[in-house]
């Protein structure tokens, strides 16, 4: 595809950390403790009374006990890895199994200008391949409506695997959500078998996002 020659590989891959391995930017404002708001880009998200907010030390924890099978991967994410907005996680860290998370980030289209959100999920997926090579498509990228923006979603599995041999079966979801000359890339991990928590507790925190545009 043309607009592979447009990104370099360091770039793909920090939108790539972005999504599944992310540190937090933490909290702008709130409405109370359970909402995140962040009154510059109107964005607005509400988790359960019994969810977290990760931290960047948790994370940055988090990240070291995992294994990339791409060692171009590992040192794109130990140099390029950036914040996004807000974190959020079923169970407080340090947590001893997969713990379910949705991660929102706001980036620029740079080289993907004017690209339909489901073509830049296409356009990533050939990169999440590189990273997982167990890696299986399970819902091809879809229009998705999110907080009334016409969007894009899909959702695959692959095995996630610690420094110290764990492995855990995980299903990723993504959402891309157009904002202005930016895009919301919002990504969410649990277990494939919702052992830990359910993808349906993510889909009801989504349904409490506003953006104002």
């Amino acid at each position: 595809m043309m607009i592979f020659k447009k990104l370099s590989w360091v770039k793909l891959s920090y939108i790539i950390i972005t999504l599944v391995f992310t540190f937090s930017a933490g909290l702008c404002q709130a409405e109370d403790k359970n909402t995140y708001i962040n009154p510059t880009i109107g964005f607005k998200i509400t988790k359960p009374e019994a969810w977290h907010y990760a931290t960047v030390a948790q994370n940055l924890e988090n990240l070291k006990k995992i294994e990339f099978g791409n060692p171009e991967f590992q040192t794109a994410l130990q140099n390029y890895a950036s914040s996004p907005l807000v974190i959020l996680t079923k169970f407080s860290e340090p947590f001893d199994d997969l713990n379910p998370s949705l991660k929102v980030g706001l980036k620029p289209y740079g080289a993907l200008s004017r690209t339909a959100p489901v073509d830049i999920i296409n356009t990533l997926l050939p990169q999440f391949n590189k990273i997982f090579s167990d890696l299986t498509l399970t819902q091809v990228p879809v229009d998705y409506n999110l907080a009334g923006i016409k969007s894009a979603y899909a959702r695959f599995n692959y095995t996630l695997t610690t420094a110290d041999g764990n492995k855990f079966p995980t299903t990723s979801e993504l959402w891309i959500v157009p904002y202005g000359d930016y895009f919301f890339l919002i990504g969410a991990g649990t277990r494939q078998d919702e052992l830990t928590g359910t993808r349906t507790e993510i889909h009801d925190i989504l349904k409490t996002i506003i953006i104002e545009q």
